[in-house]
């Protein structure tokens, strides 16, 4: 890095909750996975190749949760994904006929075809539908710098009072990361970004160097940094903490002030699978007749004010995020020059984002992120886009500070994952989580089936600690899933946990926990201390 530059780190948190069904032909909440690759990680990945093939130098950072890697990997989730994109090539030759004499709807349905068409191409000919593999190739070639997540995406606060389990989590995630792209991981993402002190001992103890937190930890850090969220802090265990800059979220993520909500972006509410005749468009919606979302959008976003929406216009919507993108672009730049000379340093400015948020919710938004790239490598010379590792690198000297409990989403400090929607759930999540750690010293020096019953509970908990169904629960989308599923993970624990206590092993039990929910082969229960 230029020791006069800023640095710029683009961070991508790549996470969906563990949802596999095996026992059902269809699944309604499997298709969360296969919108994402087909909506934001194909696109994404299309991007970076497309910029590597121009020779453009950026570096990115990207995190996958343990949970997304064994849905990207497994052969089962890999074979639906394939069938998902499928069924929608095989539907638009109707939605083609449908569309005759409607030039502004057939253009539309063209778009999707020939981007079905080539995005299936990347998935099954080109990376042999091995999305994880290419994310390795892109890391091995110097692009991106690939970063941990605890292993179910729990809210890791909660379990500050049962560090065994912290441990568990964050060592098994470390585990399933160097088994999944062959290097130890030098950062993690908290899920939700979601810290207490000293929530970083237990990231230092997995040789982790740097996670990231919200600005609002910077602001109340005792002391407060020079710098505010433009300079990593370093913790009392040496782990770095870097801050999201607020101004650069809000510009992305604001619902009234995002680029997302642009009246020539695509509504993602205004579905075929919603809009059109049930008995129409019964080959690409849920057999049972289930209304559901497709991926066939067709309407943009037209009056954000209103219900009043118009047919999408797929070129002048990548038109308009190529203009955003320079607006961005033009921002991040000023704004680097109004710090550095507030700061007498270059500034370091982090922009952290879901990265779903980039395609599935916000179609558009791998089209704005490579222009914006590629902005970034030509047109300035006010920051380098670039990683937290390299920025460690160069900033070997770092404040120390103490940061104060905080998470993102609303309320910034817990909120959406301790409402009343969760009341019954935390207890019932602790009892299972004592019990479990109980167990572990009851059978110390264990028999080998027993210490394979142990890992199959061990998996249970971690799948009911994931902070989606909390979110879910609070956020009332899917409510009734996400409790089936904490519910779910609960009744097998507790079934385990009978076997055990009555001393007759059941071989089919446990297979058929293992069947269900394959997770986590590195596991280790002396992670568990």
């Amino acid at each position: 890095m230029s020791p006069r530059r800023g640095a710029l780190v683009l961070m991508l948190h790549a996470h969906l909750p563990w949802v596999r069904h095996p026992e059902h032909p269809f699944f309604l909440e499997e298709h969360w996975l296969f919108e994402a690759v087909v909506e934001t990680y194909l696109p994404l990945l299309e991007s970076c190749r497309a910029m590597v093939r121009d020779g453009v130098p950026f570096r990115l950072t990207v995190d996958v949760s343990p949970t997304l890697a064994a849905m990207l990997a497994d052969p089962l989730l890999r074979k639906r994904t394939t069938a998902y994109i499928d069924r929608l090539l095989d539907f638009l030759p109707r939605e083609a006929e449908r569309a005759a004499g409607n030039p502004a709807l057939a253009k539309v349905v063209a778009f999707y075809r020939e981007r079905l068409t080539r995005l299936r191409r990347l998935y099954v000919k080109t990376l042999d539908r091995d999305i994880l593999a290419e994310l390795s190739r892109l890391a091995r070639d110097g692009v991106l710098e690939l970063a941990a997540c605890p292993a179910t995406h729990p809210l890791l606060p909660l379990l500050m009072d049962r560090p065994a389990l912290l441990r568990g989590q964050i060592r098994t995630a470390v585990r399933e990361h160097e088994r999944v792209f062959g290097v130890a991981p030098r950062g993690v993402w908290l899920p939700e970004c979601a810290y207490a002190p000293p929530l970083e001992r237990y990231l230092a103890e997995a040789d982790l160097r740097w996670f990231v937190v919200d600005a609002h930890a910077f602001d109340a850090a005792r002391p407060r940094p020079a710098a505010g969220v433009h300079a990593p802090l370093s913790t009392e265990y040496g782990v770095a903490a870097f801050a999201r800059d607020i101004d650069s979220a809000r510009q992305v993520w604001s619902a009234q002030f995002g680029y997302p909500g642009d009246p020539l972006y695509r509504e993602f509410y205004r579905d075929a699978g919603w809009d059109l005749p049930a008995d129409y468009v019964a080959p690409i919606i849920d057999p049972s007749g289930e209304r559901m979302f497709t991926g066939l959008k067709y309407h943009r976003v037209t009056d954000r004010a209103g219900s009043r929406r118009e047919i999408y216009d797929p070129e002048a919507a990548r038109a308009r995020a190529d203009l955003h993108a320079g607006h961005f672009f033009d921002a991040r730049v000023a704004a680097a020059r109004a710090l550095a000379a507030r700061l007498g340093r270059p500034p370091v400015v982090v922009c952290p984002y879901d990265a779903e948020l980039f395609g599935h919710w916000w179609f558009e938004g791998p089209w704005f992120l490579e222009q914006f790239v590629r902005k970034m490598a030509y047109d300035q010379d006010e920051l380098e886009l670039t990683t937290p590792s390299d920025v460690l690198g160069r900033f070997p000297e770092r404040s120390v500070a103490s940061l104060e409990a905080s998470s993102w989403g609303a309320g910034g400090y817990f909120e959406m994952w301790l409402t009343h929607a969760n009341e019954g759930r935390l207890p019932a999540l602790a009892a299972v989580e004592d019990r479990f750690l109980a167990l572990l010293a009851e059978y110390e020096g264990r028999a080998p089936f027993v210490d394979r019953v142990l890992k199959q509970m061990a998996r249970e908990v971690m799948l009911a600690e994931a902070s989606d169904w909390a979110f879910l629960a609070a956020a009332g989308t899917a409510s009734s899933y996400a409790q089936s599923r904490f519910r779910g993970h609960v009744d097998r624990f507790a079934a385990l946990d009978r076997m055990l206590s009555e001393g007759a092993l059941d071989e089919a039990l446990v297979a058929e926990c293992e069947r269900r929910d394959p997770l986590f082969p590195s596991l280790d229960l002396a992670d568990f201390v």
